[in-house]
């Protein structure tokens, strides 16, 4: 091997080590950054740059708490410094406690500062009327959820009130945060956890909305969020987050039915629908919908069963082990399970839903069905005939994940007064069309065979709308469509052994082993590129299938052994910086592979000249 090719291959593995090094400290960043924490990470911004996500509107801090918690282990000892605040009691200037009158909640509240509540004291009876207003607030959610039959939320010692801290945490960006606190087990619930509460002291900062939301409404929708959390936590401490979020903003609107706010979750989802309804709860869940807008499925689930089978998902949970001892529960299989035995099944009832997110019959909360945000098609087609051919608005085919949906819209013209969908489906799709006219919607029969729908008098309608959705646990279930009867064969990626918004879900066994958790952001740089580039085409569906039938007994041993994780950070590496920069990584490769081509040269020419000792060198030389 050449000098040249030895330095570059030299210097390419000090970089990926380098680079595996400072990746191996992301999940630490991710936290110190959603704490609103500092650490220098400049180096790493300079090898994998990613642009920060956006300032988003405030939510609530349990997932982000839950997460630390769980992943506590795999930080870094300097970050367990910084960050070991946020998992103990807050410390208040001045602090006073004020007991709630039915004894259930102790009010937590400085008396200066910037965490002080408004301190008013109208009635003159020592007590600032706020912190009257949190304690009469929670005292009334509380008992609604005894009247629910919820086993409320545990405390040590039992019967003890509930700690609720006030801070100002409109720089942190939220609502409230629950954390759970130490082991509170019972016979029927062995992995219950008492818990505290931190909520915003004023609800006033502009992230609040105060102009839209009366502080005492924000206070009201954040009690009710909040106190289920507890109340989740006095189950089982391993629930899976997104359906964790998803219970507690559908209470919101149960509790306190005229504020509403929860609706502006719902257009993320329906806006991103090809995403599973389990997605995981990250940083940027109030824009894609991510657990926050998948509370309206509750809605559904209570109108088809009533609200107590939301409740007894929660009971369901409470009776599990955590999957390893130290991972969440994934809450598909426990729907799966739970629908089963009620004589319907999940596929069947998210099939419900995904119609009605079009129909819009809702049978509850009808006053507010203009609240719910409509149906978004994929692509609305005005040219015909619409077919493998077509590339816009949209390609006629679409590769899902489990558990989500696709609309497409068909838009009436004279020259086609009937029209006919035909459908290539692998296993796990289910489909149906709707037509939208003045005699209101109609849903259209599937023909003899159900791949095809026919809509005869197509010319007179408002609209065509065809649904396509994975109601199944499998990944990559794939439809193609057309109005002319050209279709290309569907496949189909089988799905990962386990499913879980909080772990294995993502399909990225090895690289979550390796990075220690599916919040590591690399995890989920892996993850994006799988569904919008593998998973969109025939050869990356089979790579992912291949992926997904190997890699957990792999990804499990890798998981127990410190020294395999740091050498398979080091292997993918190279994957993410090319993920992330391709054209540099291209540009990379062929330095590389000219390298080896002129080393390849030398040696060639090397062989040649030993080859041919008698050649005479025809240096002249001078008397």
């Amino acid at each position: 091997m050449s000098v040249c090719l030895a330095r570059f291959v030299f210097a390419t593995i000090i970089l990926f080590q380098f680079s595996s090094t400072v990746f191996a400290g992301a999940l630490d960043d991710y936290y110190l950054q959603q704490f609103g924490e500092t650490k220098n990470i400049q180096l790493q911004k300079t090898i994998l740059s990613v642009a920060p996500e956006a300032q988003e509107s405030a939510k609530c801090g349990m997932p982000l708490k839950h997460g630390l918690r769980r992943d506590w282990k795999l930080l870094e000892q300097t970050t367990q410094k910084v960050l070991a605040k946020r998992l103990a009691l807050p410390a208040l200037t001045g602090e006073k406690i004020f007991t709630s009158v039915g004894k259930h909640f102790s009010v937590h509240y400085a008396t200066t500062g910037t965490d002080a509540p408004p301190l008013a004291d109208l009635d003159n009876n020592g007590v600032p009327d706020w912190v009257e207003s949190v304690a009469a607030t929670f005292e009334d959610v509380y008992t609604y959820y005894g009247t629910q039959g919820y086993q409320l939320a545990p405390t040590l010692p039992a019967g003890a009130p509930y700690d609720i801290y006030l801070l100002d945490l409109a720089p942190q960006g939220f609502y409230g945060t629950t954390t759970n606190n130490q082991p509170a087990s019972s016979a029927s619930y062995p992995n219950a956890e008492t818990s505290w509460m931190e909520l915003d002291n004023n609800f006033t900062d502009s992230i609040y909305k105060p102009n839209i939301y009366a502080p005492l409404q924000s206070l009201q929708i954040t009690a009710a969020h909040e106190y289920h959390h507890a109340i989740q936590y006095g189950y089982n401490v391993f629930f899976d987050i997104w359906y964790a979020e998803a219970t507690s903003t559908w209470m919101e609107d149960e509790l306190y039915d005229l504020i509403d706010q929860n609706y502006t979750y719902i257009p993320a989802w329906f806006n991103n629908s090809k995403t599973p309804l389990d997605l995981a709860v990250g940083s940027n869940a109030v824009t894609t919908g991510a657990g926050y807008g998948r509370w309206i499925f509750n809605r559904y689930l209570a109108e088809k069963h009533t609200p107590a089978m939301i409740r007894g998902v929660w009971e369901k949970v409470g009776g599990l082990p955590s999957p390893d001892g130290s991972s969440d529960i994934p809450m598909i299989p426990v729907l799966e399970s739970l629908l089963s035995a009620a004589g319907t099944s999940l596929s069947a009832d998210f099939f419900g839903f995904t119609k009605r997110v079009y129909t819009m019959d809702w049978s509850t909360h009808t006053s507010e069905t203009d609240k719910i945000h409509p149906y978004s098609p994929v692509a609305t087609y005005l040219v015909y005939p619409v077919n493998s051919s077509v590339t816009s608005p949209a390609p006629p085919s679409v590769t899902l994940p489990h558990y989500s949906f696709a609309y497409y819209k068909f838009t009436p013209t004279p020259e086609m007064p009937a029209l006919t969908i035909t459908l290539s489906k692998s296993t796990g799709i289910q489909t149906t069309v709707f037509r939208k006219s003045s005699g209101g919607i109609t849903e259209i029969i599937a023909n003899a065979g159900g791949n095809s729908y026919t809509d005869a008098t197509f010319s007179s309608a408002d609209e065509v709308v065809l649904l396509i959705a994975n109601t199944s646990n499998t990944d990559g279930a794939n439809a193609n469509f057309s109005t002319d009867g050209k279709l290309t064969t569907p496949g189909t990626t089988p799905p990962p052994p386990a499913s879980s918004s909080s772990g294995s879900s993502s399909g990225c066994f090895i690289a979550t082993a390796a990075y220690g958790s599916y919040l590591h952001p690399q995890v989920q740089l892996l993850r994006h590129f799988r569904d919008e580039y593998l998973q969109t085409n025939a050869p990356g569906r089979a790579f992912v299938a291949f992926y997904y039938r190997f890699s957990p007994p792999l990804a499990d041993f890798i998981a127990r052994h410190t020294v395999l994780r740091s050498l398979t950070r080091l292997a993918l590496t190279p994957v993410v910086v090319a993920v992330v920069h391709p054209l540099i990584s291209a540009l990379a490769l062929l330095l590389l592979i000219g390298a080896v081509l002129a080393s390849r040269l030398h040696r060639i020419k090397a062989v040649r000249l030993n080859a041919h000792p008698y050649v005479i060198s025809t240096t002249s030389y001078r008397l």
